[in-house]
C-alpha cells in the first residue's frame, strides 16, 4: 500500500483484481480445517470478528461455521482444491461479483471509520487482525484492521460508488486522496 499524499489524511483505493469466496463448514471436523490449511494456506479463525492473514490471502471469520477467504486473485484451481479438500458436505460460493473492495489508509482513516458507524472502531478495541461486518454510512461491509496499520472494505457491489463518495465527504477535512 502506498502511503497517503503530503497533506493527506485519508486515502481511499480499490483493491482490484481480488476474489472473494464465501465459506462454510464446521471447523471443530478437522478434515474440514486441514483441507482449508491445504487449499489456502490459512486456519479458519475461530474467534468472533478476527481473521488470519497470510501470502496475501486473508479469511475472515463471520460466524461459527462460515468464513469469507480474499484471495489477491482467483483461478478456477484455487476454488477447485478448495471444494476437493473440504469435501462435499460443505459449502464453497465464489461471491466475487458481489463485492467492491477498497482499503482505507493515512493518519486519519480511524476518524472517517468512526464517522461511518456505530461500531467502535478506536484502535484500543479495534487492532491489526481484527474484523466487524456492520453498518456503515447506511451500507453495510466488513471492514479488517491490517497490521500495517489500513483498513480494507467489503462492501455490496452495488453500494461502492456510494460508499466511495461518503468516504470522499467524510475525509474532506482531513484531506482525502482517491486512488
Amino acid at each position: 500500500m502506498s502511503e497517503p499524499q503530503a497533506g493527506c489524511g485519508v486515502a481511499l483505493r480499490p483493491i482490484v483484481g481480488a476474489s472473494v469466496l464465501n465459506l462454510r463448514g464446521d471447523h471443530a471436523n478437522p478434515g474440514f480445517r486441514w483441507g482449508v490449511v491445504a487449499a489456502l494456506g490459512l486456519n479458519p479463525p475461530t474467534a468472533p470478528c478476527t481473521f488470519n492473514y497470510a501470502r496475501g490471502r486473508a479469511l475472515y471469520w463471520l460466524g461459527p461455521d462460515e468464513w469469507l477467504a480474499l484471495l489477491p486473485s482467483m483461478t478456477a484451481d484455487v476454488e477447485a482444491a478448495l471444494r476437493k479438500a473440504v469435501g462435499e458436505r460443505y459449502s464453497v460460493v465464489d461471491v466475487s461479483g458481489a463485492y467492491a473492495l477498497f482499503n482505507l489508509a493515512g493518519p486519519d482513516a480511524g476518524k472517517v471509520l468512526r464517522k461511518s458507524s456505530p461500531y467502535d472502531f478506536h484502535s484500543r478495541v479495534f487492532a491489526p487482525g481484527r474484523c466487524a461486518q456492520t453498518v456503515f454510512a447506511k451500507a453495510t461491509a466488513l471492514v479488517a484492521a491490517n497490521a500495517d496499520g489500513t483498513f480494507d472494505l467489503m462492501v455490496r457491489s452495488s453500494y461502492a460508488d456510494y460508499v466511495r463518495r461518503w468516504i470522499a465527504d467524510a475525509a474532506r477535512e482531513y484531506g482525502f486522496a482517491d486512488a
